[in-house]
């Protein structure tokens, strides 16, 4: 996980993809995290294509930070 605060809108979209990147880490471990209850997308119900918040990248982080 990177140091530095995520650079993310905390109104904006985004994809996995881009949401592995704000927080420096792999899909595998954002997926981990998701089932874990850190992060949640905002579409559930698509499974292939979750897209998370802004702010749930922005909290996932802080969570981490503080630790």
């Amino acid at each position: 996980m990177k140091e530095i605060k995520p650079s993310c809108h905390p109104e904006g979209v985004y994809s996995g993809k881009r949401a592995c990147y704000e927080l420096g880490i792999c899909y595998k471990t954002l997926t981990k995290y998701k089932n874990m209850g850190l992060i949640k997308a905002i579409n559930p119900g698509n499974r292939y294509r979750l897209k998370y918040s802004g702010q749930a990248i922005i909290d996932c982080w802080l969570s981490f930070s503080k630790l």
